[in-house]
């Protein structure tokens, strides 16, 4: 039977190190304000911890946890995690089978190779209101996993290390949260991520990765702010890209009602474009193929083709916009181009090209400037 146990220094309160040693399956600990120490670090079973406080940080408990094979569950709520050891603040187990849900807490880490939580077993991690400081979430290799976040944020920035980092099996799905950062799935993950209302620096997707994105901002601006490659699948609808976007490998990517500043696609990516503005630079290499609807083209200042063409990659589009803005297009070696164009913001058009049967423009002037082999 579940026990609610009143932790503090008051009278009538169990001290901290005795409801440690005490504590039983399905208990609740209710901790008043104040800072606890676990300074060995604690393997934790079917347990419940709460701060009493009005903020999370006004109970602060300094170490980290451990969730094993024999953990169902543990829950933590309106509490700050501090770690400064090379500890990760929550580590669960291979032999882990369990579910780890976090509310209204803060995970804070001075250690820059250390994570907030890194999963290496079967496990369902649900994250609501929670802000990751100076650490990772890290779902490894061996885990199977659901990660569910909602309302989050995640603060770090690191140039080594992913601030969400993706292997194993599973599915992420990440609402209304902020990532400052990069979110990772890597070479041997098998997984589906499911990113929504959020805000993220970097996306960079590997493997085998089903990926979702719907009313999502990229802030990064380089070329591959968000790069895709291997053999994943990816569906966006209405995001916001600063930077690039970048499709590799066998990528297969649908984008809808959506906003970048440079899309490259080489090898065997196939891309679909839907009511989407593309500002300064597009390029497909190698036998990358695209076919574009309602889907506007435009030059920017640092490039000299606002779209270009080669080996045999090809762009089929229908009631396209062309802004060139004194660009050139560049239809080069065996690459070919079909668009019906629907407007201009200028009158013709200058082609570089090695092959001028391999285009067909209807709906503006366009001259062939043929290159030689």
């Amino acid at each position: 039977m579940a026990r609610l146990i009143q932790v503090g220094t008051r009278g009538g309160e169990v001290e901290w190190k005795q409801a440690l040693k005490d504590v039983r399956a399905d208990d609740v600990l209710l901790l008043e304000p104040g800072f606890y120490e676990v300074e060995q670090g604690l393997n934790v079973a079917d347990i419940t911890i709460k701060g009493m406080g009005n903020n999370p940080e006004d109970t602060v408990i300094e170490g980290y946890f451990s969730l094993g094979g024999d953990c169902r569950f543990f829950n933590l709520e309106n509490i700050a995690i501090r770690t400064k050891t090379n500890h990760n603040a929550f580590f669960i187990e291979q032999s882990a089978d369990t579910y780890l849900t976090l509310r209204n807490a803060v995970i804070e880490s001075g250690i820059d190779n250390t994570a907030a939580i890194a999963g290496n077993g079967k496990c369902t991690i649900e994250l609501f209101s929670v802000k990751v400081l100076g650490a990772s979430i890290s779902l490894f290799k061996k885990s199977s996993f659901r990660l569910t976040m909602n309302d989050c944020f995640v603060d770090y920035p690191s140039d080594r290390y992913a601030a969400i980092g993706i292997q194993g099996k599973g599915t992420a799905i990440i609402s209304n949260t902020t990532i400052k950062g990069n979110l990772s799935t890597y070479f041997d993950s098998n997984s589906e991520v499911d990113l929504n209302n959020s805000e993220v620096n970097t996306l960079l997707i590997h493997g085998q990765t089903w990926m979702n994105l719907l009313n999502t901002q990229v802030t990064g601006k380089d070329d591959g702010s968000f790069y895709v490659s291997d053999e994943s699948w990816i569906n966006v609808v209405n995001c916001r890209f600063a930077g690039g976007v970048y499709f590799d490998k066998k990528t297969r990517a649908i984008i809808q009602n959506s906003e970048m500043d440079r899309l490259i696609g080489c090898n065997e990516a196939k891309v679909t474009l839907s009511n989407t503005q593309i500002n300064s630079h597009t390029d497909f290499q190698d036998d990358a193929t695209c076919r574009a609807t309602r889907t506007v083209f435009s030059g920017g200042k640092d490039f000299e083709y606002f779209l270009a063409l080669n080996a045999q990659a090809s762009l089929t589009g229908n009631d396209v916009i062309l802004n060139p803005n004194k660009g050139t297009m560049a239809i080069q070696d065996d690459a070919n181009v079909t668009l019906n164009v629907l407007t201009a913001n200028q009158e013709s058009l200058e082609i570089e090209c090695k092959r001028p049967e391999n285009i067909s423009i209807l709906g503006i002037k366009w001259t062939p400037k043929t290159t030689d082999d």
